[in-house]
């Protein structure tokens, strides 16, 4: 019996001695000075400068100990940034401040009837231009109502103000399924009728596509077209190829 009472109080007492050795431990690490701040991001397209953002947090950390760190503040600042997807943060035992984010990557660019223009995502998210980086992506232009080119938001089939830039998006993705016109489209166009247009590289006239309907269908009879009139004086003749015809392709002279 006193054998059993003894092994109780032995392990009570080492559960003790471990619970403040843990709690003296943790004290000792949030009184630690912050010792370095890392960024890591795992797309770096561009649209965000780490010093800038280095800086930024560098401003909210001071030189503060770890446990007055405020990390939401640091979030706050990451939520904001409107060109930054996502992001984590956390600092480790050796007090780095660790925060990673990932960038939004553009796929087109889309100038509004006001001048005014975004980038927008595969996804269908509407990103601010920045003025520090301008990548080589495709560009829509035409009857575009922007509903912000100063936030970040994800387009929705609901608001009819974004149906023309939903489009857009479907155009760029037929687009991209078809290797031949992907390397030959130089802009994507929306007319005041809402029907779209292409130019191409090497063509000085108008590729008529129309609506979203049979999409690949189009861009495969343009493809066809095309490669059957490579090098010929025929196609400098040409003002307009129009595509949106169920199984046809009306041609008009200049």
């Amino acid at each position: 019996m006193v054998k059993k009472i003894l092994c109780i109080l032995l392990w009570v007492v080492t559960a003790g001695a471990l619970i403040a050795l843990f709690v003296f431990a943790r004290e000792d690490y949030l009184h630690q000075p912050l010792k370095s701040i890392q960024l890591q991001s795992s797309t770096d397209t561009g649209f965000v400068r780490k010093t800038v953002l280095h800086d930024e947090i560098e401003r909210i950390c001071g030189k503060r100990n770890i446990g007055t760190v405020d990390m939401l503040a640091i979030q706050k600042v990451m939520g904001d940034n409107s060109w930054v997807e996502s992001s984590a943060s956390y600092i480790d035992l050796d007090g780095t401040l660790n925060v990673s984010y990932k960038e939004y990557e553009p796929w087109f660019r889309v100038y509004g009837k006001n001048g005014h223009s975004v980038y927008v995502t595969r996804d269908g998210v509407v990103v601010p231009i920045c003025r520090i980086y301008t990548p080589y992506v495709l560009v829509a232009s035409g009857n575009f109502d922007l509903r912000s080119d100063s936030v970040t938001y994800r387009l929705n089939d609901t608001l009819d103000s974004d149906i023309n830039l939903l489009n857009a998006l479907h155009w760029c993705d037929a687009i991209e399924e078809n290797d031949f016109v992907s390397q030959c489209v130089g802009q994507l166009y929306c007319n005041k009728q809402n029907q779209f247009e292409l130019t191409m590289k090497g063509f000085d006239g108008r590729v008529i596509v129309g609506d979203t309907c049979d999409a690949a269908d189009k861009l495969w009879r343009l493809e066809f077209f095309m490669k059957q009139r490579v090098g010929s004086s025929e196609i400098k003749t040409l003002k307009s190829i129009n595509l949106n015809f169920k199984n046809q392709i009306v041609c008009t002279k200049r």
